[in-house]
């Protein structure tokens, strides 16, 4: 099989919901796409979205594991997991919406890794390394990315990526870290569209603060009060600052 979408997802349906629309408006979509719950996600709430906004897309339950920060451990192994039997591996996590010449604009680049939009903030140092939010990772990348993806790097990325690659503190020990010292490694840079084709909706006071609560009990209504909120949501809220305002008003 030459391309697969995972998408790791854990307690925010509402957000996986938007993600899956956004998937089904796409031209080029592979046929297999794999939604990976965390072992401690509602896994009746993702199934629900699954059969609403994806029925095709095939839906699996992680294993209980070690504690990580981030859902790194169910991202770095949905990864893992496609790169057994799929050439290239499409990583689209639950909070990111992709555009309509998101598969497009990836299957037009050759370089091991292409990444769907630089980060938001052009003051930020690290802008032009990889970045997760609907990334494409080549086979060069999966090869040499899987041997790290297991619970010693989980357990204590800092000294894992330290004895493994050498120090590099100023990067994250995250599964985007991991992922950009395997291509500092071996001198890969990562292809990136001049204009942004997906974007990273979850922003961390979400659910947080109560102008960004969504406590409604049914499914439907959580996902019009998220939509909602992010209609008119920007990246200069002093509480959302890592929202990116950059979604087409239409695709919520």
């Amino acid at each position: 099989m030459s391309s697969v979408v995972v998408m790791p997802a854990c307690n925010r349906p509402e957000m996986l919901a938007l993600s899956l629309q956004g998937l089904s408006r796409t031209n080029n979509c592979p046929q297999d796409v794999q939604i990976y719950a965390d072992h401690h996600a509602n896994l009746d709430d993702i199934a629900r979205v699954r059969d609403l906004y994806f029925p095709e897309a095939f839906l699996f339950r992680a294993r209980p594991h070690i504690l990580a920060i981030s859902g790194s451990w169910n991202i770095l192994n949905s990864i893992k997991s496609a790169a057994r039997f799929a050439e290239d591996v499409y990583l689209v996590e639950e909070d990111v919406v992709v555009f309509p010449n998101f598969f497009h604009w990836h299957q037009t680049q050759t370089a091991p890794v292409s990444c769907g939009r630089r980060h938001w903030d052009p003051r930020w140092k690290h802008r032009d390394l990889y970045t997760n939010p609907g990334s494409l990772l080549r086979r060069p990348l999966l090869d040499a990315l899987v041997p790290h993806i297991n619970d010693s790097y989980i357990a204590a990325p800092r000294e894992y990526l330290d004895r493994t690659f050498g120090p590099w503190h100023e990067v994250s020990h995250l599964d985007d870290g991991l992922i950009r010292n395997v291509m500092r490694e071996k001198g890969w840079a990562a292809a990136y569209p001049e204009s942004a084709v997906c974007a990273h909706i979850g922003f961390k006071n979400y659910g947080v603060l109560d102008r960004f609560k969504n406590d409604e009990k049914d499914l439907s209504k959580r996902v019009e009060r998220l939509q909602q909120m992010l209609s008119t949501l920007s990246s200069s809220d002093p509480f959302a600052r890592d929202f990116e305002s950059i979604v087409p008003s239409h695709l919520f």
